[in-house]
């Protein structure tokens, strides 16, 4: 297969659904998402088979999602299934996470300086950009996040359906990513 930006195998994929186009999109991309598994999982057969787990999530999510970058995506969604797995090592559930805002930022550091900011001038902005985002965005993140409830329990207390509830995270962690970015971090001066 000839070399085509991202974007248009995207968009070919989206179009066929053939594997062989998402693996010419995946496979420059595999050494680093390899390196991020090694980075969080520590052991090389585990980050091997998380490599080729990841491709089987892009399979499902590809076309599922408006994808603008599709390296920062894929970092993301890395990032995302590598914390997942060292949950599911530690026993630890869905209803059981701890809100943060790493697990909350889908990139890294290099794209996103905040992901890794913590104190109280992080959790201020935190909570005012909360405050900012949509009514049914905010309830559904504090819901999913802060009172750690499944997506079914959040569809039954607010009486909306489950993709709605999913839909909303989505969105709102997108706005809260983009007010967290748009406000600029505190630093500590010294005179």
């Amino acid at each position: 297969m000839g070399r085509f930006s991202d974007e248009e195998l995207l968009h070919r994929y989206r179009e066929k659904r053939d594997p062989e186009i998402l693996g010419a999109l995946y496979k420059p991309y595999m050494y680093l998402v390899y390196g991020l598994c090694m980075k969080y999982l520590k052991n090389r057969e585990d980050s091997q088979d998380a490599v080729m787990q990841i491709f089987e999530v892009l399979v499902r999510d590809v076309p599922r999602f408006e994808i603008r970058n599709f390296k920062g995506w894929l970092y993301g969604v890395s990032k995302n299934y590598c914390l997942m797995q060292l949950r599911k090592a530690s026993g630890e559930t869905e209803k059981h996470r701890e809100f943060s805002t790493s697990f909350l930022m889908e990139s890294t550091r290099v794209l996103h300086p905040i992901d890794e900011e913590t104190g109280d001038d992080m959790q201020d902005r935190l909570k005012i950009c909360l405050e900012q985002l949509k009514e049914d965005q905010r309830r559904c993140v504090e819901l999913f996040y802060l009172g750690r409830q499944s997506y079914k329990e959040i569809a039954t207390e607010l009486q909306i359906g489950e993709q709605n509830v999913k839909s909303f995270i989505q969105n709102g962690k997108r706005n809260l990513k983009i007010c967290l970015e748009s406000k600029p971090v505190a630093k500590n001066v010294r005179d």
